[in-house]
């Protein structure tokens, strides 16, 4: 496995793959401590995370994600999520139903997505406008959402 520290504007990400596809790409609080063993995806998806906060509307789409064990329905609402436009937002009911999933669903979904940024989990947004969840980490949905928009 390998595996790469990416420093960014809102925290170290850590982001591991195997030779072929991304395994995960975690936002942390500190970035001390974690192995680094990065290998030419890593490396790519390292220069695509500073285009991203360059403003350089880096999407991540081409990014090969590595969905072993993952059901259908779970890597459909995270190719349906990778598809929403920089700045725009989706409600859990309208990208759950494209998927066969409830919102409740689609937001669990969201919730347990390994693929930070990468599966743009912060343009998910409850239908009346609330930003809703993001794993305790509310603030860091409202500044991205805000980031992309400002472009």
């Amino acid at each position: 496995m390998y595996s790469l520290l990416i420093p960014t504007p809102i925290g170290p990400l850590f982001a591991r793959a195997t030779f072929q596809a991304l395994l995960s790409v975690e936002l942390l609080v500190l970035g001390e401590g974690f192995p680094e063993r990065p290998n030419k995806l890593l490396r790519e998806v390292s220069k695509k995370v500073d285009r991203y906060f360059a403003e350089k509307n880096e999407t991540f789409l081409e990014l090969p994600l590595d969905y072993t064990d993952f059901d259908a329905r779970r890597v459909a609402l995270y190719e349906q999520v990778r598809l929403i436009p920089l700045g725009e937002t989706r409600g859990y009911a309208q990208v759950g139903r494209l998927c066969g999933l409830s919102p409740r669903a689609s937001g669990a979904g969201m919730r347990a997505s390994p693929f930070f940024l990468v599966v743009p989990a912060q343009r998910v947004i409850h239908a009346d406008g609330r930003l809703g969840g993001f794993a305790g980490r509310e603030g860091v949905k409202e500044w991205l959402l805000k980031f992309e928009r400002s472009r």
